[in-house]
Order: structure tokens, then sequence, then C-alpha cells
């Protein structure tokens, strides 16, 4: 027998493929340690309020929430995981990552923020960028350079020196004035008494109307001249493919397979709120880890897993529905269980409405029913219902 034959082999592989996503959430917050600057260790994040003055700029990454008293002044600031708050001088750059900035003093260069937002109500120096975040230049605040939110609503009520660039909603209120050009995505809100000295320009290649990314209206209607695969031809593909799998992984995986057969017959109600609770919390998970930038190439990563499970899930689904229909007429052929499984589901999955709600309950049967059949193997098989002893390989015993 191959080690992939083996239930301890059989267990581990499928917990791969299920527990990959979540296991993303115990990835430690690296960010908090990170080093942007020449291999420099990352110093103690300092207290909020703590002085900066006299430090290095490596010395400067920090984990926490930093602020600039009003009587300092240091050089460029990186902050990681945490907010920038400028009321003094920052003679240099400040860029902040998974946080937002705020500037009542002065930021005599750039100023960029990644998933998060930026505030200034003293001055810039250079430009102000923000990515998936929203910009507000407040009352007799001033930016040298230009504005530009990649992803947010930019709101001036200062000056720009510069250009403005906005993808979603620019908003120009009483007082603002703009000294270079204004471009918009989605929508432009100004005021009476707001000075535009270039001109103002809405593109809809920047917001979501025309989908971001390079895509424009346009070449949504090039998408008419396509010819696509009718969805019966895909709904063969997608079950042949479902087919080979199903089959793969009844050839590899014969006793998990078995097992799941038994627990979705004592617990069909259990396997179900399983899988509805794994489908809620692994995308929650994916989400929170997200949110910082060292984690977002691990959520990418364990969406991708997570979406080959649901797939797998899918499968199992299909094998252990058509097992539940054979098992009703007398039969328990796990090979014509997969047929019936796969060809009834595809089917009846043609149905408007029906169809894509009868998909997604499979999904849910398969992804529980796999999740209560690894847990009852890692207690020791104990799933709260009876099963067969091992025979006694003891010669003779009865």
């Amino acid at each position: 027998m191959s080690q992939l034959d083996s239930p301890a082999g059989a267990t581990r592989l499928v917990a791969l493929l299920c527990a990959l996503a979540v296991a993303t959430a115990l990835v430690p917050g690296a960010a908090a340690a990170v080093p942007l600057a020449n291999d420099a260790p990352a110093a103690q994040a300092p207290a909020v309020g703590q002085s900066l003055a006299g430090q290095s700029p490596a010395d400067q990454t920090v984990g926490a929430d930093v602020v600039v008293g009003p009587d300092e002044t240091v050089s460029d600031l990186e902050v990681v995981s945490g907010d920038a708050v400028v009321h003094g001088t920052v003679e240099g750059d400040v860029d902040a990552a998974a946080g937002s900035v705020r500037i009542t003093g002065e930021v005599t260069d750039d100023v960029e923020a990644a998933a998060g937002s930026v505030t200034v109500e003293g001055r810039v120096g250079g430009t102000v960028e923000a990515a998936a975040g929203s910009v507000e230049v407040g009352p007799d605040a001033t930016v040298g350079g230009d504005v530009d939110a990649a992803a947010g609503t930019v709101t001036v009520a200062g000056t720009v020196d510069g250009d403005l660039t906005g993808s979603e909603t620019v908003r120009l209120n009483e007082g603002a004035t703009v000294r270079g050009d204004v471009t918009y995505g989605e929508t432009l809100d100004r005021t009476e008494g707001a000075a535009v000295v270039g001109t103002v320009t809405h593109d809809e290649s920047l917001g979501f109307d025309g989908l971001q990314w390079g895509l424009t209206l346009g070449d949504l209607d090039d998408l008419g001249d396509l010819t696509v695969l009718p969805s019966p031809l895909v709904s063969l593909v997608t079950g042949l493919a479902a087919l080979v799998v199903g089959a793969l992984v009844l050839v590899v995986f014969p006793d998990f397979s078995g097992e799941m057969v038994e627990t979705v017959t004592d617990q069909p109600g259990r396997s179900a709120a399983a899988g509805l609770a794994t489908m809620i919390a692994v995308p929650v998970v994916l989400l929170a880890v997200a949110v910082t930038i060292v984690g977002l190439p691990l959520a990418f990563a364990g969406g991708a897993v997570f979406a080959l499970a649901t797939w797998l899930a899918l499968v199992y689904g299909e094998f252990l529905v058509g097992s539940r229909v054979l098992d009703a007429a007398g039969t328990g052929d796990r090979w014509a269980a997969l047929v019936v499984g796969v060809v009834g589901v595809e089917l009846l999955a043609q149905i408007p409405l029906f169809g894509e709600l009868l998909t997604f309950a499979v999904v849910l049967l398969g992804l529980g029913t796999g999740a209560l059949t690894i847990a009852a193997r890692r207690r020791g098989g104990d799933d709260g219902s009876a099963e067969t002893p091992p025979p006694d390989p003891t010669p003779g015993a009865v």
C-alpha cells in the first residue's frame, strides 16, 4: 500500500488543501518588524507621542502609530502597519503602508499612503498619493505638487498647486483652489467659490464605471464579438473534469471517501452547517490577513488554495449526493455513485436560480463533510457515531 493510500497520508493531503487558507491567519504580524531601509534592523516601536528627533530614517521604520510633536524635526519618515501624525516638521518624505497619515505641520517632500487615507491640514511641499484610500486637503492647507487618489474620495478645501486626480469622487469645497488640471473618474462635486485654473476632465477609465485597470467602456462593446461556449457545452466540460478528478480521489483516498459517506449519512444537517461556517469564516480570515502589506501575498495564496478546495468540495459533494441516491435504491457502488452525482447535479444546475442554489448547497455539503471527517480522524475516529470494530487478527478468534 502506498503512502497516499494510507489513512494518515490521505488525511494530511486533504487537510492541507482545506487548512492552508485558514493557516494564513496564524502568520505573525510581521509588518511590525519589517525594515524598509538598507537591511537595518527595525527599532522598537516608540510610544505614541514619543520624540523621534535625532533618529535615523532606519530607526523611524516602526510598527505602531507614530507622532511627530510640534517642536520636533525629523528626516524621512516610514511607517508600516501604523498611522503617522505630523504636528512638527518632516524634512523629506512620509511613507505609510497599511496606515493613515495626518499632517498639521509640514512635510517638505512627498506623502504616500498605501491602504490608508491622507489628511493635510498643514503644508506638503511635494505630491500626495493615496492607494486604496481617501485624500482630504483642509482649509488653509497647501499641497505644493499633485494630488492623486487611486481608489477613494478626494476632498479639497485648501490649495493644490499641481494637478488633482481622483478615480472616484472629487469634491471641491468653498475656498478650494487647484492651480493645475482636475481629472475625476466617477463624480465631481464642485461648490460655488471653488477655483480651478486648469481644465476639468471626466475620465471614465479611472473609475469603476470604466472597470479601471485599463478596461474602458469601449472594450466592453468589443465583448459582443467574442464567441462564447454555450452553457450546456461548458457543463459537459466541467462534468467530465469532475468525473476525472472524482475518480482520482476515489482511487487515491478510498478510505477517506468511505468515511465521508458515513459522516454525511449519520450527520447530514451537521455537515451542511459545518460547510456554511467554513464558507463564511475562511474569506473573513483572508480579508483580515490582506489588510497588511505583508499579509497581502499570503491572502492571495490562501484564496487560491481555498478556491481549489471549494471545487474539490463540489466534486466530493456530487459524489455524496450520488451515494445517498443509490443508497436509497439499495445499492452502494461508489463508481456508480460518482457518475450519478456528477451527471445529476450538472443537469439540474442548468435550471435558472434553482441550479445555482443546488450547486452552492452541494459545495457546502462536500466542504462541511470533509471538515467533519478530518476532525473525526484527528480525534482518533470518534465522530460521535457507532463504528464497526476492526477484525481480531488473532487466529481462531470468534
